[in-house]
């Protein structure tokens, strides 16, 4: 007996073989599109928070290292070692700045610090806490993000001012209050309630001590 491949147009084959042959409707394809749809639409929904929470725990890595660098280097030296908001950090003639440059709003850190120490010339205790001719630069951090106005990690600064730390490890000067780290749209200030739900902020007590929370109510 010779068998024959059954063709979806062999007449009566094709009949009897009609399930086999046919394609998926039109409503089918619909339906599976639209599915599609749904699960891509969560997934990038997911995919997406993900990317919020990563720059907001790498910013906040970033900055503690930074914190506690200046820390141990006043422990180390024995002096005054500072941590300050640049706009210029990258440049040779570093300095510190609170000053709104770009999309860069005031007080906003991201926008990059520097590390230093004071120089014995400048006295000990410094009565100027800012970065000055005579001290040695420690570290520089530059821009978290470039001049986009959209999707960008912020470091809020309640007050203007230098984190400063003492050969103790006590912070004898900076801002009062907490740092907020937030991602999303460029603002003239920090939010409230923050952009984000996933948004931190960080504390440095007058021990030098860290302390990373969740916003109460939207804010710091």
């Amino acid at each position: 007996m010779i068998n024959r491949a059954v063709d979806c147009h062999d007449g009566e084959s094709a009949l009897r073989s009609r399930r086999d042959c046919d394609g998926f409707t039109l409503i089918e394809l619909l339906t599976v599109v639209a599915i599609v749809a749904i699960l891509a639409a969560s997934a990038s929904g997911a995919f997406q928070r993900f990317i919020v929470g990563a720059r907001i725990t790498e910013g906040a890595s970033t900055f503690r290292s930074a914190l506690e660098l200046a820390r141990s280097e006043a422990a180390m030296r024995g002096v005054r070692v500072g941590v300050c908001r640049s706009a210029n950090a990258n440049d040779t003639g570093a300095t510190c700045s609170q000053a709104a440059f770009g999309n860069f709003a005031a007080n906003d850190w991201s926008a990059g610090w520097i590390v230093y120490a004071k120089g014995a010339p400048n006295g000990i205790p410094n009565t100027a806490d800012g970065f000055e001719a005579g001290d040695t630069l420690v570290r520089r951090q530059a821009p978290f993000a470039s001049a986009g106005t959209v999707g960008r990690l912020m470091i809020w600064a309640p007050a203007a001012g230098a984190v400063v730390y003492n050969w103790n490890g006590m912070r004898v000067a900076g801002p009062v209050g907490m740092f907020s780290l937030d991602f999303g749209s460029v603002n003239g200030s920090s939010p409230v309630p923050l952009a984000s739900d996933l948004a931190r902020c960080m504390a440095i007590n007058i021990a030098g001590r860290i302390d990373l929370t969740a916003p109460v109510n939207g804010g710091c």
